[in-house]
């Protein structure tokens, strides 16, 4: 994303209500929210909006279809409610993406329960007006004939359902901006925050430039670089174990239509997106614990990853000569496992004295996060 035209940007001149670091998508749906709700509203980020680890994901609006495993209907809900707006809002920038997951013979991914579960998450979806189809499971002969990249990978079928897909994630971060801005709110890019100081509802913030706001409210979206900024100890949050995520996109398409889902024999969970006239591929997790080097990815790694994906899906054969980039964020964790990190699940939200911290790694939920946020900034106001 190019940076915002100096026009966009309002100049605040005397003490804010919020003051939120970072411009990922988590600060700017807060700001969003905050500032709507007639609170003075400054975005500080340290690069561009939406460019970190926001732009690096496979870009899928979950709909929330796997939480239903764990029975965890809230979140189903929420991020059902949260995919409809965004489909509603950004029609041109996100967009329903057909979705395969090849069934097993047993278990709990098997056509019985699957069945149920569609049949229960069709019910919530009607409930809460997703304007989307609801899943459905698809004949192996149907799969066999239709999807070339899982002919030997779905014997028993395959459940299908839809997500969203963003095709044009600059169009969701100027979305966003364009809401800030239009209800008051400022936005300055490349300002980063060096240190903040005070406390009990009165805050200054020093840039690394030498700028100094001051502001009643701070919220920090920063994430991984949370500890990049020098703040009173007593403040702190919760510091999560980080890890790092990363998505290859190759230069073929596996399939035109469909995102397909595959799981590996450790455990691990392959999603494979249209993308242009290529594939996104991800996620592969990997401790992470040096925060202050930013993360890369090694030959070992790529290599690792594609043994793994070829093992689970050997039609795609996949080799390194095939890869057109690789996409790479730092996400908190909440564990290891077999199959690698798990990421926390939900959003952490931190407020001490006016200051708040926010820490999440779901994309979809960002409206849903920014008002329940908004709404510890109200009550510190």
């Amino acid at each position: 994303m190019t940076t915002l035209p100096p026009s966009r940007y309002n100049c605040p001149v005397e003490t804010l209500d919020t003051i939120i670091l970072g411009g990922g998508i988590s600060g700017l749906g807060v700001a969003r929210e905050v500032a709507s709700a007639g609170y003075s509203t400054l975005v500080l980020e340290a690069g561009t909006c939406g460019n970190a680890t926001s732009n690096n994901t496979l870009r899928i609006i979950h709909g929330g279809f796997r939480y239903l495993q764990n029975f965890d209907l809230p979140r189903v809900i929420k991020s059902l409610n949260d995919q409809s707006t965004l489909i509603h809002e950004l029609p041109d920038a996100v967009q329903p993406l057909p979705c395969l997951m090849p069934l097993s013979r047993f278990g709990m991914k098997s056509r019985l329960p699957v069945t149920c579960a569609a049949l229960l998450y069709s019910a919530i979806m009607r409930a809460n007006g997703s304007p989307l189809a609801s899943p459905h499971i698809v004949s192996p002969e149907k799969i066999h004939s239709t999807v070339k990249a899982l002919r030997t990978n779905a014997p028993y079928g395959a459940l299908c359902w839809y997500d969203g897909v963003m095709t044009d994630p600059g169009a969701v971060t100027t979305h966003l901006t364009n809401a800030i801005t239009s209800t008051g709110g400022s936005i300055r890019e490349r300002t980063p925050v060096q240190r903040i100081e005070g406390g009990n509802k009165s805050f200054t913030v020093h840039t690394a430039s030498g700028e100094r706001f001051t502001a009643k409210c701070v919220v920090n979206t920063l994430g991984p670089w949370l500890g990049s900024v020098q703040i009173p100890e007593r403040l702190a949050g919760f510091r999560p174990r980080w890890c790092k995520g990363f998505n290859l996109v190759i230069k073929q398409q596996l399939d035109p239509t469909y995102g397909i889902g595959i799981q590996s024999a450790d455990g691990r969970l392959f999603f494979c997106v249209p993308r242009g006239t290529g594939t996104a591929i991800g996620t592969w997790y990997l401790p992470h614990p040096d925060i202050s080097v930013a993360p890369t990815v090694s030959e070992h790694e790529i290599a690792q990853f594609l043994h793994a994906f070829n093992a689970s899906l050997p039609e795609a054969g996949i080799t390194k000569h095939d890869i057109a980039h690789i996409d790479v964020g730092i996400l908190p964790m909440d564990r290891t496992s077999p199959a690698g990190p798990q990421l926390i699940a939900h959003e952490r939200i931190h407020e001490c004295e006016g200051y708040i911290e926010v820490m999440s790694t779901k994309y979809t939920t960002f409206r849903s996060q920014g008002r329940r946020v908004a709404g510890v900034v109200q009550k510190v106001l």
